[in-house]
């Protein structure tokens, strides 16, 4: 088998082999040692973890490792993961006196068997505005037995999520007063849950099958199925195929969609052939058929690679998906229509070296059905945007020379779009930094820098750009003992991500993780 394995705390993590079955075991172990457990479930002051537009991670080959960084051969009968502490609980404090806690026990990592529980909770009990609160819970856990050929994994995860918002322009209603009770329309609640079953054999292919719900405070309930397909790749000639389908079931609206795909390499050109076609039904019947490609030419040198990718797709818009973004929505009794994306082109070059890796392309997309937020007195409606065009260029790369030491990596977007209505909330242009510094198991500290252009609130109402500056620092006293401690929004910047509702100024947090067993 062949392996490659980085990792970077917070940030990426590419992985490569023969067997994902073993590599995903790897994988997760250093999650729940390096990550934060899970306590942000959403952005709870001016910081993203990557833009709000999307970006779609190109095909990694892998950074090299250092050569003196190569892991052992794995062996599939032993473990040969260095041994974890099974339980690991944190506790944070911060200004507003924010509180997070989480609880994380899982099984000591080998090669056959996973199994873990992990409870977070997060929230304020004092508002940065009158009034405002927040609070998280979530609860999740998961399972899975592998063999050398095949494995299963099940995996839940259920969350309540519980808002008392806040809008400005309510301080000019008669009689409104900070200490006032708070009026129905300025609370909301979530209660979502995900279950994941999925199912792997290396000579027959991946089934994945995943059921939602999200509740509503008002309104009835959603529920979501989905079952997804993926045959083996065949060998067809000196062609290497496979298809993908995928079936999506909630309440009236439905969609079946199938995808072929097959690859080759001429020479120095790789060259990806395919089909895509769906459709399903909203308020009416949707088809989608559209051509999907990939041409790449690395014959120029590794750093110099161009490349032509070509895509479409149908997919819900969601109420469990949206609410993640944007959680001040209400229901509407209108059903939420089919996204159709007749075009995703991509164009560019992209590159990797010695601990280093980019990618710079221009785009152009055009959609039917975008989700449109559309701000209504102090809540949202949700909605699909009949005909949406975009053009634009990204930028995506990463520096790390080192398994520890300095790190660096970006992200940038810009677009410009053409439609009928006004886009609400979106920038056309989007900046992400982060340096890091890490010393495995030891030290680690971050500095993010993170850049939003003006973008409309509201009709005739403009956001100013925005810029947060945020770090974090993580210190291990002891083998069982750690202290963190992080600052967002050094520049104390008034920053709306919505209309209405102003993100928290400068902000710290102090707590600790300890682990046992």
């Amino acid at each position: 088998m062949r392996l490659k394995l980085w990792v970077l705390p917070w940030s990426v993590l590419w992985a490569q082999g023969w067997e994902n079955i073993r590599d995903s075991l790897l994988i997760e172990n250093e999650r729940i040692e390096v990550l934060d457990l899970d306590q942000r479930p959403f952005p709870d002051v001016p910081k993203l973890e990557r833009p709000v537009w999307q970006i779609e991670s190109p095909t990694w080959e892998g950074i090299p490792f250092h050569p003196g960084h190569h892991p052992a051969p794995l062996q599939p009968t032993k473990p040969t993961w260095t041994k974890r502490s099974p339980l690991h609980v944190t506790y944070g404090l911060g200004r507003f006196w924010t509180h997070s806690l989480g609880a994380n026990w899982g099984r000591t990592r080998d090669l056959r068997a996973d199994e873990g529980v992990s409870l977070t909770h997060y929230s304020t009990s004092k508002g940065h505005v009158p009034q405002a609160r927040w609070g998280y819970t979530h609860l999740s856990g998961w399972i899975g037995r592998y063999s050398d050929k095949n494995g299963w994994e099940a995996s839940y995860r259920g969350g309540y999520e519980r808002f008392i918002f806040y809008a400005p322009f309510a301080e000019g209603w008669d009689g409104f007063k900070s200490d006032s009770p708070i009026p129905d329309s300025l609370r909301g609640h979530y209660f979502r849950q995900e279950l994941r079953l999925r199912l792997f054999d290396r000579n027959k292919g991946e089934v994945r099958l995943e059921t939602r719900r999200l509740d509503f405070r008002q309104g009835g309930p959603e529920w979501q199925g989905i079952l997804a397909v993926e045959s083996r790749p065949l060998q067809v000639a000196r062609w290497r195929s496979r298809l993908l389908t995928e079936l999506f079931v909630e309440g009236r609206r439905f969609l079946a969609g199938g995808r072929v795909v097959a690859d080759r390499v001429w020479g120095s050109w790789q060259v990806r052939l395919g089909l895509y076609i769906a459709g399903g039904r909203d308020s009416l019947f949707r088809l989608v058929a559209v051509p999907v490609g990939r041409l790449l030419y690395d014959g120029i040198s590794p750093a110099l690679r161009p490349y032509l990718e070509l895509q479409g797709n149908l997919q819900p818009l969601t109420y469990y998906a949206a609410s993640e973004i944007n959680p001040y929505l209400r229901r509407e009794s209108s059903i939420l229509p089919l996204i159709r994306e007749w075009i995703n082109a991509q164009g560019g070059m992209r590159g990797q070296g010695a601990g280093w890796e980019y990618r710079l392309a221009l785009e152009y997309r055009l959609i039917q059905g975008a989700p449109l937020f559309q701000p209504k007195w102090a809540t949202f409606s949700l909605r699909g945007i009949p005909n949406f065009q975009s053009i634009g260029a990204v930028l995506q790369g990463i520096y790390a020379p080192n398994p520890e030491g300095l790190y660096f990596e970006w992200r940038a977007t810009y677009r410009q779009w053409r439609t009928s209505e006004t886009y609400f909330g979106l920038s056309p242009w989007e900046g992400w930094t982060r340096i890091g510094y890490q010393k495995p198991e030891r030290f680690t500290a971050i500095l993010s820098l993170y850049s939003l252009g003006r973008r409309s609130l509201a009709p005739a109402l403009e956001g100013a750009p925005f810029v947060d500056i945020s770090w974090e620092v993580h210190v291990q006293f002891l083998p069982y003992l750690s202290i963190f401690a992080e600052m967002n929004n050094l520049l104390n910047q008034r920053f709306y991500r919505w209309h209405g509702y102003i993100e928290r100024p400068i902000d710290f947090r102090l707590g600790l993780w300890i682990k046992l067993g």
